[in-house]
């Protein structure tokens, strides 16, 4: 009998060790060791995302913003230049498609996303299918920010 215990403990173990390598919910592959950061945000010429949370402190604000905001693009490019853009619908049929632009880099450890040279957001996560970044605004809130490609 205790050889059977054993037995089952050993399968257990071997089992739960071969998970370590699963990400968070199954739409992030594991990360390919191969692939710069900057082709994560940017892909091989540029890479569009998509706002899927925003959240204030921890909690979920995104419903509380226009339903035409929450298609806008959010576009890295390569050549280290971004841009925010109206997305498939506009709020105003007379505003431009693309409302900011500027340049973008990382730190020097790559832990931040440095916009303009003024806003920098932490790096949460950055996978081929997520950006989460986070930043603390002028009230002293921490507004998280969450993308995936469009």
């Amino acid at each position: 009998m205790k050889l059977a215990h054993t037995w089952i403990l050993m399968i257990v173990t071997a089992l739960g060790l071969t998970q370590c390598n699963v990400t968070g919910n199954g739409n992030d592959p594991t990360p390919n060791p191969n692939i710069s950061k900057t082709e994560l945000l940017a892909g091989t010429s540029s890479k569009a995302w998509v706002l899927t949370s925003s959240k204030i402190d921890g909690d979920e604000v995104i419903n509380q913003s226009f339903p035409c905001t929450r298609d806008d693009n959010m576009v890295f490019r390569t050549a280290k230049t971004y841009e925010w853009n109206e997305g498939g619908s506009k709020c105003n049929a007379k505003s431009p498609q693309v409302y900011e632009t500027g340049t973008w880099e990382f730190d020097t450890g790559e832990t931040e996303i440095i916009l303009s040279k003024e806003l920098h957001y932490k790096i949460i996560k950055l996978t081929a299918n997520t950006l989460q970044i986070s930043i603390q605004n002028v009230f002293g809130e921490t507004e998280e920010l969450t993308f995936k490609p469009n």
